[in-house]
């Protein structure tokens, strides 16, 4: 079990153990908004989280930062009103939210003259844990995904050397797990989203440098879908069009302690010079709401109790029977002692008889 399963399951019991009430119908979430900017030299520039606990979609209530940057600008084509690179995270009580980065660096990733790499990172959080008393029921969480975006901004098309480079990431992600009274459990991970990186080849005298894109995708089963290209190979930027889906967390049984993380996550890293990145999951400045997201219903099940299977006509008959014969071998053996007695007194009388004289 990976250290964040562990830390999921150890708080859906903490939580479970320290909860008055368990409820399933009206959904208690705990929300969170987090931005960091950090360098591989200088560590964390910046970190701060907005947490709220114990919220329900009415009335509705907000987790929300924006972080500006003190290098870079936004370069994104978004957002265009705020003109410094930027972290910002939105959670709302009722689902809706959105992540989004943006980074472009004219100088070094670091502090001047060291080549370090940058890196911003916006992420929301929703979690829910609760304590299930209802009958056997499939646990059914739906989403309403927004629009996916990942760009990469002035991508050279050509390298003198391998190098790390410019990357850009934008997801989706539902943690669950399931702890059963006896201390048993499952655990699941649902994951949607894309990551855009350089590559290089060998061509010639130095190398041909690329944008390249990866889905990321985890789920049960899987579906298809292809990112959309703006057609920039300088610029290049992919896209996912926002999705609705129905996504099964399992069967729940009552006492069973419940609890779901829904997590989006935008993040990039440059090393500067001219270049930089940008990285979206809807837009964190509300214009784009998914109010209602995240709606939980329970679908019962029926689970087949396991028996022991009675025997049946053609068994109990042979049981029968099989009870029947030393009561039959009894009975031949006792038969055939009488019959032996009966021919011995036979012949006595036989021959008394013979000796008697006749009257």
């Amino acid at each position: 079990m990976t250290s964040r399963n562990k830390l999921l399951a150890g708080n859906a019991l903490l939580i479970a153990l320290f909860s008055s009430a368990a409820s399933h119908a009206a959904p208690i979430l705990d929300l969170s908004a987090n931005v960091i900017e950090s360098t591989s030299a200088d560590g964390t520039v910046f970190h701060d989280s907005a947490p709220l606990f114990g919220v329900t979609a009415d009335p509705l209530q907000s987790a929300e930062l924006l972080h500006l940057s003190d290098v870079g600008v936004n370069a994104s084509g978004r957002s265009t009103t705020i003109s410094q690179a930027f972290a910002s995270s939105l959670a709302e009580s009722d689902g809706n939210g959105a992540v989004g980065v943006s980074q472009l660096l004219f100088g070094p990733g670091g502090e001047s003259g060291q080549d370090a790499v940058r890196q911003m990172v916006a992420q929301s959080l929703w979690t829910h844990t609760f304590l299930y008393s209802g009958p056997a029921a499939n646990d059914i969480l739906h989403l309403d995904i927004p629009k996916i975006q990942v760009g990469l901004l002035d991508v050279p098309p050509r390298r003198t050397g391998i190098s790390t480079s410019e990357t850009a990431e934008a997801k989706v992600q539902v943690d669950s797990v399931v702890m059963h009274p006896d201390g048993s459990g499952t655990q699941g991970t649902f994951q949607f989203g894309l990551r855009e990186f350089e590559r290089q080849f060998p061509s010639g005298q130095d190398l041909l440098n690329v944008a390249d894109v990866e889905i990321l995708l985890q789920m049960n089963p899987p579906f298809a879908t292809a990112p959309t290209f703006n057609g920039d190979d300088f610029n290049p930027s992919y896209a996912l069009d926002p999705l609705a889906l129905d996504l099964d967390l399992g069967v729940i049984l009552p006492g069973d302690t419940v609890s779901w993380v829904y997590t989006l996550t935008a993040l990039g890293t440059t090393r500067g010079f001219e270049r930089g990145y940008f990285a979206f999951v809807g837009d964190p400045f509300g214009g784009q709401a998914t109010s209602g997201n995240l709606t939980e219903t329970f679908a019962p099940v029926t689970v087949p109790e396991v028996t022991v299977p009675e025997p049946g006509t053609s068994s109990l008959m042979l049981l029968g029977v099989a009870g029947l014969l030393p009561r039959r071998r009894h009975t031949l053996k006792r038969g055939y002692r009488q019959r032996k007695s009966l021919s011995v007194i036979g012949k006595q009388i036989e021959s008394h008889a013979a000796s008697t004289p006749a009257c």
